[in-house]
């Protein structure tokens, strides 16, 4: 009876929460992303510029399940929120044997893959965003914010094995090494939000960000487009399914020693929400 009771409770209550009531929300989910990442290097022997993709030359994964989590905070009678998202995408690859002999530089020393040589690679890529929420208009039923934030893109490169390290004074004879590069990349971004509660348990919300910046020797884009429906089986629980186009994409402009990454992602993403 307490079970079919609980059920009934489910069912019937209504919601009390409108579009962005104050409060606290938590959202975790997960989808599969395209990554699409290369580092500069030169032909060994002649010098020429030339991109090494971790994905089709070092064997990485080019598509893997990334999730993700947030959280914010409604405050000051609705009208301000703040709130914190990750999303996280980590691979690698073991003994892969190299089809080009090529030369690259990280953090100021110069190493050589030969070909045939047999190499590891590792790509880890984090994305945090911290933003700013204020809300334009707002009814019983829909809520209009303009956001402001900023999306930090923590790339870590790293190869290891049959490596050469290139001296002023010639090849250093190396059977196994380690090089490793890291860059973090702040991209500011504004976008907007809108709510709108269809109906007493679902609420239908669009997303927007966008920014493109150049800053000191970085190219940075983002573009965030998302349209998600959610649905609340109790007023502080809700599945959420969405649909989105997320492309961020960051590239040195220096010829080498520089890592290029563009996270792309263009499909359905699925969630859970808890807001308190």
């Amino acid at each position: 009876m307490r079970w079919i009771a609980l059920a009934l409770w489910c069912v019937c209550t209504t919601l009390s929460a409108r579009p962005y009531d104050a409060g606290w929300g938590l959202k975790a989910g997960g989808f599969w992303a395209d990554v699409d990442s290369s580092f500069g290097a030169v032909i060994t022997g002649i010098g020429d510029p030339t991109r090494i993709d971790f994905e089709s030359d070092l064997a990485l994964e080019d598509s893997k399940f990334s999730p993700f989590f947030e959280l914010t905070y409604r405050f000051n009678n609705e009208r301000h929120m703040v709130g914190l998202n990750y999303l996280t995408l980590h691979r690698d690859a073991r003994s892969h044997e190299s089809e080009k002999s090529f030369d690259f530089t990280w953090d100021g020393e110069t190493y050589r893959v030969n070909s045939g040589a047999f190499v590891s690679s590792t790509l880890n890529i984090d994305i945090y965003q911290f933003f700013y929420g204020y809300t334009l208009l707002s009814s019983e039923r829909y809520a209009l914010l303009g956001t402001l934030g900023v999306h930090l893109m923590d790339i870590d490169a790293r190869l290891e094995g049959e490596l050469e390290l290139v001296t002023p004074d010639g090849v250093s004879e190396i059977t196994s090494a380690e090089a490793f590069g890291k860059v973090t990349a702040p991209l500011p971004n504004f976008g907007l939000t809108f709510a709108w509660q269809a109906l007493d348990r679902l609420l239908i919300a669009a997303n927007v960000q966008y920014l493109s910046v150049s800053f000191d020797s970085y190219d940075g884009r983002l573009m965030d487009l998302r349209l998600q429906a959610s649905y609340y089986f109790t007023p502080q629980f809700a599945l959420g399914v969405a649909w989105q186009d997320y492309d961020i994409q960051v590239d040195e402009e220096r010829r080498f020693s520089n890592i290029d990454v563009n996270f792309n992602y263009q499909g359905p993403a699925a969630m859970l929400i808890y807001e308190f």
